[in-house]
């Protein structure tokens, strides 16, 4: 086989140029894929779909809004409009003369008022500059007095003019209004009448889908311009996330998918498409927790930044719901964030961020029960906690224990309170789900003998009033025996 390197290179140009052919359709196929899985991406299809739901949504609304609105009324105005607008065509040389005059009375009213603002802002100037010289004690303050004099005089020349001409606008306008205010007047009835109505209409007409809107603005390689898909982010003031070595404004990209999460309507759709519950409360442009300013992930939790459902560290409520994930979003459990989304029936536990000296908040259901079982448990006693302060300690004191306990029975409680006392609130801190292999015995133990020498340490000493009481021999029962069976 001859050799087939050209002369004066090492290597083989038939196979390179394979090489390079082979390289550049596997690149140009390489950016295709690039280029159509940004266009595919999630959370575009999310908003895509959700298009169609607030059409849908929208003509709902237009067709009950249309139903509301009171048609004999809506016939007698148009009928009424009609009959206005062939008066003031009637009249239509008067109102032509009328309206040319008015609007050269527009543009006099104009130039007249801007050189009154700008002779004002002059005066000014020149007024503060003389007052300053004046009481300086300057030389040329007299002269510079007699200037502002003027300006003062052309100022006040100028409002004058001003006022004259706003009167005769005036008088213009109420000649005008005798032809054509009955025909204005049914216009706003009108107008107050389809108002709703008309408003939905236009929402329809702006979301409807089109070729410039769908086929080019979003198209792959254009949708860098004015793209209709776009990615919805919140950046709420004074709060950051903790990112293990620096701390960043907290950025929340929720609505991206949740997109009708601060509108009405869509109370009974899925979710991501579903209303926040109690808007004025949750979310709403006027509620206390208006979303441009609080965010999402403030109160759920979760990892504000991703726009994927799996990357946003959502987690299930329910077995159930976490089987389905796994089946629909090949979900699992987020590993790479130290914050996921608190299921909905923890959510709650947020209101703590903000509300830490409040040990009820209404609407709360599940933070006020567990506010109670603290106060119940006595749980404040022994920690420190904000809206707990100056309640009766209902346990005892541990400061003087040496005097009443014994090590062995206090490193028993410790280990199990339960097992002592079944019914005491008291939890148990070692040995639970997550430190309850045999593995983890060791360890307990010698933390639970540590806890012992320290309460043990700490302990002042005690020395009781009466040192050895003496036996009750003799005393007389304080109830009688039957009682005491």
């Amino acid at each position: 086989m001859a050799d087939k390197k050209a002369v004066g290179h090492a290597y083989n140009i038939d196979f390179l140029n394979v090489v390079f052919a082979v390289s550049s359709v596997v690149l140009f196929l390489s950016v295709v894929w690039m280029v159509w899985d940004d266009f595919d991406r999630e959370w575009k299809q999310t908003q895509r779909r959700f298009t169609q739901l607030e059409i849908e949504v929208t003509r709902a609304g237009l067709d009950q809004a249309s139903r509301a609105v009171d048609r004999a009324k809506l016939q007698q105005l148009e009928t009424e409009r009609a009959a206005q607008e062939k008066a003031v065509a009637a009249s239509q040389a008067q109102v032509g003369e009328i309206q040319r005059k008015l609007d050269d009375v527009e543009a006099r009213f104009y130039r007249v008022s801007q050189a009154a603002n700008f002779a004002k802002a002059t005066y000014d100037r020149d007024r503060y500059e003389y007052e300053s010289a004046r009481d300086a004690g300057g030389s040329g303050a007299a002269s510079m007095g007699e200037v502002v004099a003027a300006l003062g005089e052309q100022v006040a020349g100028l409002n004058l003019e001003v006022e004259q001409i706003e009167a005769e606008r005036r008088a213009l306008q109420a000649e005008l209004a005798r032809y054509t205010g009955a025909l204005a007047d049914v216009d706003t009835q009108i107008k107050g009448l389809t108002a709703v109505e008309t408003r939905l209409q236009d929402r329809i007409a702006a979301i409807q889908p089109s070729f410039v809107k769908d086929y080019f603005r979003d198209a792959p390689l254009l949708d860098f311009m004015a793209p209709t898909l776009r990615i919805a982010q919140v950046i709420t003031p004074n709060v950051v996330d903790d990112v293990n070595f620096t701390r960043v404004p907290k950025m929340d990209r929720c609505q991206t998918c949740h997109l009708a999460i601060d509108r009405t309507g869509y109370e009974e759709y899925p979710q991501p498409y579903r209303t926040h519950p109690n808007l004025e409360l949750y979310v709403g442009t006027n509620s206390q927790h208006p979303i441009g300013q609080v965010g999402c992930t403030v109160c759920h939790e979760g990892m504000g930044q991703s726009v994927s459902f799996r990357d946003a560290a959502h987690y299930p409520s329910t077995e159930e719901q976490r089987t389905a994930w796994e089946e629909q979003y090949d979900w699992e459990e987020p590993h790479l964030w130290d914050f996921p989304m608190l299921p909905t029936d923890m959510s709650e536990a947020s209101c703590a961020k903000c509300h830490r000296q409040e040990a009820y908040l209404p609407g709360a259901t599940h933070l006020n029960r567990a506010y109670a079982t603290l106060e119940r448990a006595g749980c404040y006693a022994c920690h420190k906690m904000l809206g707990f302060e100056g309640l009766r300690k209902p346990g005892p004191t541990l400061t003087r224990i040496e005097a009443k306990l014994s090590r062995e029975w206090v490193a028993n409680w410790i280990r199990d309170p339960r097992a002592i006392k079944p019914a005491t609130w008291m939890p148990k801190v070692w040995y639970n789900s997550n430190s309850s292999e045999p593995a983890d015995a060791l360890r307990n133990e010698v933390e639970i003998e540590a806890t012992v020498d320290y309460l043990f340490a700490n302990s002042a000493p005690y020395q009781p009033q009466v040192p050895a009481p003496p036996a009750a021999t003799g005393l007389p029962l304080r109830f009688p025996p039957a009682r005491l069976s």
